[in-house]
């Protein structure tokens, strides 16, 4: 697989990653969910260059994230089929917090952007965890969630690689979770970050794969399942 970050490489750094890697990837949890970060349409935008659209999307990522939604969908639709659990996160501020950002911006629950877009779009069964931070685990049930269901790995997807993904994956990990990241299947608005965010992740952080790898994981035993 040729990954994003080789590009960004100097010669030095080719140098460094031959000779020595940093860290032995863990493999997946003995169970695992799905985790969709921040699919909001805010963060999506419309699959058109990012500076055309800021005025109505200030924080689109525009074509990297309309690159990543197919690889999504064919994610949870797998997923969804054998029973792993699908969990999404929702980057929201609710009136009744009185938290500043609950007046006004994309992320107040009364604006419409900040609805999960509707091609990946949440579906029975499927769990739902807010947050305001950007990890997924600050301040959320999401560890409660995982230990009732008996899940100890997790495959994220979704947005941003360098913000709410890395962060949701270095809090997973010190919690004790096998964090996967699906290379194909997360984005960023800078492309650089992408790839630092992913190279950063899979050599001192947890382990990032690619969509075969993701699909070969939920189709085995380890995906399964949830409980009644």
């Amino acid at each position: 697989m040729n990954r994003v970050w080789e590009s960004f490489l100097t010669e030095d750094d080719r140098a460094l990653t031959r000779s020595r890697s940093l860290r032995v990837p863990h493999g997946p949890g003995r169970v695992n969910a799905l985790l969709v970060i921040d699919m909001q349409v805010t963060a999506i935008g419309e699959d058109r260059p990012i500076v055309e659209q800021l005025d109505r999307f200030p924080g689109a990522c525009g074509p990297h994230a309309w690159r990543a939604i197919p690889v999504q969908q064919r994610l949870l639709e797998a997923a969804r089929r054998v029973g792993m659990p699908v969990i999404y996160s929702k980057h929201v501020f609710h009136p009744y917090t009185g938290l500043a950002k609950s007046a006004s911006g994309v992320f107040a629950a009364s604006d419409p952007r900040s609805e999960i877009q509707a091609e990946v779009a949440m579906q029975a069964g499927d769990i739902l965890l807010e947050k305001q931070t950007p990890s997924c685990f600050t301040f959320t049930n999401l560890h409660m969630i995982l230990q009732e269901l008996g899940v100890d790995g997790l495959l994220t997807v979704g947005n941003s690689t360098s913000g709410c993904v890395r962060a949701t994956c270095v809090e997973g990990e010190a919690m004790g979770y096998k964090m996967m990241v699906v290379e194909e299947a997360v984005f960023d608005r800078i492309e650089m970050s992408h790839a630092a965010a992913l190279f950063d992740m899979q050599f001192k952080i947890c382990d990032v794969i690619d969509e075969a790898a993701a699909m070969a994981l939920i189709a085995g035993p380890a995906a399964v399942q949830k409980t009644a």
